[in-house]
């Protein structure tokens, strides 16, 4: 009779550790990278923003203030919570779920027209990037074989070069173009919300955290 028993979780980390990087782990990496970036490009995107909103809506240096930091705010309370809900619902999850928030709440500042709604949505576009980038490095360091884990998540981290270049792109090409140039930026922010359904249906959950939660045949299957 066939031995159909289970893997421990202790071999299944195991055999991740010691897998050669494949393209499957490239993919993982640049799905996560690519969010990465997109979080740099929202970042960015502020101060180019604001710069335009200071001459259309002739915004105090306090109201710039507030604008360009309350989404600072948010991601300290999102890399709070990011972690702790990762560990209750998954990676995969959260990671869609923060692109999901922070796209949305991107792409509707297009349509705001005045102060405290902008800061209302900042504040959840921060909340957003806060709790993903946590959750996307540790994401990337489950799968990554432990001989290489550190130039793993070191190339990871450079995806938010990329991010920046996109946005310093968007502010010299299309914040110019017109009166709601600033607008249609925004609007390119809401592109992780897109993205977040091919994190949910192309990426596969950590099986590090299926195996610590019990599933350990979802676990192997993924391994």
């Amino acid at each position: 009779m066939a031995n159909t028993a289970l893997p421990s979780r202790a071999s299944l980390a195991e055999r991740l550790d010691v897998l050669p990087f494949t393209r499957r782990h490239l993919r993982l990496l640049t799905g996560s990278g690519l969010g990465w970036a997109l979080d740099a490009m929202d970042v960015g995107l502020i101060s180019f923003i604001l710069a335009a909103l200071t001459q259309q809506w002739g915004l105090s240096k306090g109201d710039a203030g507030w604008i360009a930091s309350i989404g600072f705010l948010g991601m300290a309370i999102g890399a709070t919570l990011g972690g702790l809900l990762a560990d209750r619902f998954g990676r995969r999850q959260v990671f869609a779920l923060t692109l999901l928030l922070y796209g949305i709440a991107t792409g509707a500042s297009a349509l705001v027209g005045g102060i405290a709604a902008l800061l209302v949505l900042r504040f959840l576009v921060g909340l957003g990037l806060g709790a993903e980038l946590p959750v996307a490095s540790t994401y990337v360091s489950e799968f990554a074989p432990a001989r290489i884990r550190g130039r793993v998540i070191v190339v990871l981290e450079a995806f938010w070069a990329l991010g920046w270049t996109a946005a310093a792109v968007i502010g010299f090409l299309v914040i110019p173009a017109s009166d709601d140039g600033w607008r249609w930026a925004f609007a390119l922010g809401a592109i992780p919300a897109v993205y977040a359904l091919f994190v949910r249906w192309r990426m596969p959950e950590s099986p590090r955290w299926l195996a610590a939660r019990g599933r350990i045949a979802e676990a192997d299957r993924i391994v």
